[in-house]
């Protein structure tokens, strides 16, 4: 097996190209070059800690090409989790809304415009994989990390806007990674902290969990992201995470569903694989199942252990050297296919690309933005007299995001808007300011499933019967607390582009199309 440039890849070499690292910093590590030089890891993943402006980025990503290609001799496939929305590691203003503000347009138009978009943002500053779309079925109003990640609780919905989405990425070179397969949409725990447990049987799954995958594998997706969910009915045992199982990677995702492009784990040093099987055992086992890529993101020791675990197996003879070829492979053979047309990182180029995204953008949540009730008929708002809004900071509900919510967000877009704001940041509502009769005030709702203070907050500036809306900047299942607001507005995430959405809608200057694409228990006109 040969490297780009002709050399001869030894085992190293190969077991090197089925890792993806992560690192802390703007610039390259001593730990990641020694990831690189000795280990001779042949792939990057970046997180919100590795970015900072275009320009860096891509000076970061042409360094760490040249010393890919150094030692190596096969480019790196560099990876980011850029969904939208509160999963955004290129957090600046061309960041599209969520995939569930997508979901709320039903667009199947703008999921494609959506894609070619951020790809063309990825592709220039030379990230070349998008850890993306989420093609998990949101059907759990508990889900404390998909939510929002979600187009919807229709599996038709999932699989229609996710494939438009990935085929939009792959038409401007990047690799679409749909995920989390078989489907993390209905568990109550996240896998960064436990191993969920999803029970459904065999029937149940193929309708609602496998069909947006399916849909993707026939559209020609290339890649797919396993999930440490364990499903007893299809897994070979009730404790097997199914990113180890062979049941699910190899006779179920490769065999039946016929999916032939890169099977990429999802973080490996999370605690539904950290604290079940451990993180370097769990990569020969996911390597055994039949996965291509490993994601270890974090801990350069552990990084280092995992390589050498994969290595000890394959010269102790458990691990077949065909199977570490195979993944070879099929990682070299997408590598030519995305990596070898591409130009040089540019934050030139980058910026030629960045009207198009808040074009998008702008489109996406203009179409998604959810007027779920207005039964007073409170909207429009009026910019002639003061609007007050009340609103609390929120926390990530899941280490997946990366940002947390602040009401001054909102107040600055609404002041943009023409608005007169004043902003009251309160914890509960015994701070709540006293309003005369007929102020204007609006109030956000996030994490409200998970706070029953914030939950009265919202009942009690209901009950004065002032011209009250409650706006939901993240999930709509926070409607469940406040069955009976009189006026809710959902944005589903609190990007630039859904915040100057919402103060169109609230000038009357706009007309909320979206639907919400989610059953919200306990609420109904």
């Amino acid at each position: 097996m040969l490297t780009a440039d002709g050399r001869e890849m030894d085992l190293a070499t190969k077991v090197g190209q089925l890792f993806v690292v992560g690192f802390d910093g703007t610039e390259p590590t001593d730990d990641l070059r020694t990831l690189i030089t000795d280990r001779q890891c042949g792939n990057v993943v970046y997180f919100s800690r590795n970015i900072e402006t275009p320009a860096q980025v891509a000076t970061l990503t042409d360094r760490l090409r040249g010393l890919v290609l150094e030692e190596t001799g096969v480019p790196p496939f560099v990876m980011a989790d850029q969904e939208g929305g509160v999963v955004a590691r290129l957090g600046w203003g061309t960041t599209l809304p969520s995939q569930m503000c997508l979901g709320a347009s039903a667009d199947p138009d703008l999921a494609r415009a959506g894609g070619e978009a951020v790809a063309a943002e990825l592709a220039a500053l030379g990230i070349n994989v998008n850890l993306a779309p989420v093609l998990d079925v949101n059907n759990n109003p508990r889900n404390p990390v998909i939510g929002v990640r979600s187009f919807g609780e229709g599996p038709d919905l999932v699989g229609d806007l996710g494939t438009e989405l990935a085929m939009g990425m792959q038409s401007n070179g990047v690799v679409a990674c749909g995920k989390h397969f078989p489907g993390h949409g209905d568990t109550s725990t996240d896998s960064h902290h436990e191993l969920p447990v999803v029970e459904h049987d065999r029937e149940r799954l193929e309708a609602v969990e496998f069909a947006p995958f399916r849909r993707a594998i026939d559209a020609g997706i290339d890649a797919i992201m396993t999930t440490h969910v364990s499903f007893p009915a299809i897994t070979d045992s009730p404790s097997t995470p199914a990113t180890v199982s062979p049941a699910v990677q190899r006779r179920l995702l490769r065999d039946e569903l016929g999916f032939d492009g890169l099977v990429v784990t999802d973080g490996m040093e999370m605690r539904a694989i950290a604290e079940t099987v451990g993180t370097p055992e769990g990569c020969v086992r996911a390597l055994e199942a039949g996965c291509d890529l490993l994601l270890v993101c974090h801990t350069p020791e552990t990084q280092a252990d995992a390589i050498d675990a994969v290595i000890d197996a394959v010269e102790s003879g458990r691990l077949d050297e065909a199977t570490i070829d195979a993944a070879v492979e099929r990682v070299l053979r997408f590598k030519r296919r995305r990596l070898s047309a591409s130009s040089p990182p540019s934050a030139g180029r980058w910026a030629e690309t960045a009207d198009r995204s808040r074009e998008v953008g702008r489109a996406i949540a203009a179409r998604g933005i959810t007027l779920v009730r207005d039964r007073n008929d409170t909207l429009p708002l009026t910019t002639e007299r003061p609007l007050h809004l009340v609103g609390s900071s929120g926390g990530r509900t899941s280490p997946a995001e990366d940002d947390d919510f602040e009401p001054t967000l909102l107040a600055d877009s609404l002041g943009a808007a023409g608005f007169d704001v004043t902003c009251h940041e309160i914890a509960d509502r015994l701070e709540l300011p006293s309003f005369d009769a007929g102020t204007q005030v609006i109030a956000t709702v996030d994490g409200a499933m998970a706070n029953d203070s914030w939950a009265a907050v919202i009942r009690t500036l209901d009950d004065r019967r002032r011209r009250f809306v409650a706006v939901v900047v993240r999930n709509p299942y926070d409607l469940s607390v406040v069955p009976d607001v009189s006026t809710a507005v959902s944005t589903y995430d609190y990007t630039r582009a859904t915040r100057t959405a919402l103060g169109a809608v609230l000038r009357g200057e706009a007309t909320a199309t979206g639907r919400l694409p989610v059953t919200v228990p306990e609420f109904a006109d």
